[in-house]
């Protein structure tokens, strides 16, 4: 369902929980609204709603996203420079409706683009504003990433609070800030359908807008390797298949070939909602920072091999790496192995 009224959208293909269905379903979005704007079926109060973006940020897949979604990446990747500021701050560069919208991916995207040019993020005074709990959720995401790379290339952030009149009068932010904010939700919302219609119509694609910029701007440094949150496996892997299976992005994939199974792994796809860590049995996957280039996190990577076992009576395949190697009917056919292997 869209929200026609809102400037954010809920894309209903892109939800985790629409994709692939899973016992306990993704509520993130939920429970991180600091205004109780979303509901359980994803319709957003547009009295409640403030459009921090912070839905945005802890949606693992883009269910929720910014109408400027497209245009910010464009001004991201291809300007000389980059300012942003949220409507609270000068009104220099591109207009965000907080810091509350940037995730993982975007703070990474921003951190690479650093290195080629000049980023500044100005704010107003987050301790005051109403949206403080969604721009602490984005700025503990970046705290992360900046723990994990030592090396980060640097950016500036400023408290720069926007004060006076406007300079001149018909610009979309300048005369928002002379009417007030709510005057800027509501005139931002009729001038962004006005000049983009396009972004009405819900859209699904598999990989979300943040991690396509991700890409981008590290292929513009190939050779570059930063921290990616990615899944490893162990020896406790039986090959069962359960976890690609259970992947709504599809990211997990399991090939036998001449007698061994395959955990092949596509870190672009990923997008860490932890499902395949939570199924696990044997507890064999695990999320953990990971220095990648671009060509890993585009390619394939194969995180284990293992070889496949066959029950020794009926020669079925078996998931299991207790012995005997027998599976769940013909052990049960022996009393004294009955419960001990299933």
């Amino acid at each position: 369902m869209i929200m026609n009224q809102n400037q954010i959208l809920f894309h209903s293909g892109n939800c985790l929980n629409l994709k692939k269905p899973y016992p306990r379903e993704c509520r993130l979005c939920i429970q991180f609204c600091p205004h109780g704007a979303i509901n359980e079926i994803k319709n957003i109060d547009q009295s409640k709603c403030t459009e921090c973006g912070v839905c945005m940020t802890v949606c693992p897949s883009d269910g929720f996203v910014d109408r400027d979604m497209d245009n910010l990446g464009k001004y991201l990747l291809e300007g000389d420079r980059i300012t942003l500021h949220c409507p609270l701050a000068k009104p220099e560069g591109y207009e965000i409706s907080c810091l509350g919208m940037l995730d993982r991916d975007v703070w990474t995207t921003i951190m690479l683009l650093a290195d080629l040019k000049q980023v500044n993020i100005l704010t107003g005074d987050c301790g005051s504003c109403d949206d403080r709990q969604a721009c602490a959720v984005s700025v503990a995401l970046l705290k992360e990433l900046l723990q994990e790379w030592k090396d980060h290339p640097q950016i500036k952030i400023e408290i720069m609070p926007w004060e006076g009149d406007s300079p001149e009068k018909g610009d979309l932010n300048n005369e928002a800030r002379n009417q007030g904010l709510a005057g800027w939700r509501e005139k931002g919302k009729t001038q962004i359908k006005n000049i983009f219609p396009g972004l009405e119509a819900e859209v699904t694609y598999h990989t979300p807008k943040s991690r396509q910029w991700f890409a981008k701007s590290l292929q513009m440094n190939p050779d570059k390797k930063i921290p990616y949150k990615a899944v490893k496996a162990n020896e406790n892997c039986t090959s069962c298949g359960v976890c690609t299976k259970i992947c709504p992005q599809e990211a997990l994939q399991q090939i036998q070939k001449e007698g061994k199974n395959r955990l092949i792994y596509e870190p672009s796809k990923c997008v860490q909602c932890n499902r395949c860590v939570e199924i696990c049995g044997p507890e064999a996957l695990r999320f953990e920072y990971v220095d990648f280039s671009y060509r890993f996190l585009t390619g394939k990577i194969l995180l284990i091999e293992t070889i496949a076992k066959y029950c020794a009576k009926c020669g079925k395949q078996i998931f299991h790496n207790a012995e005997p190697q027998l599976c769940m009917a013909c052990a049960a056919q022996d009393p004294d192995l009955k419960g001990v292997l299933y």
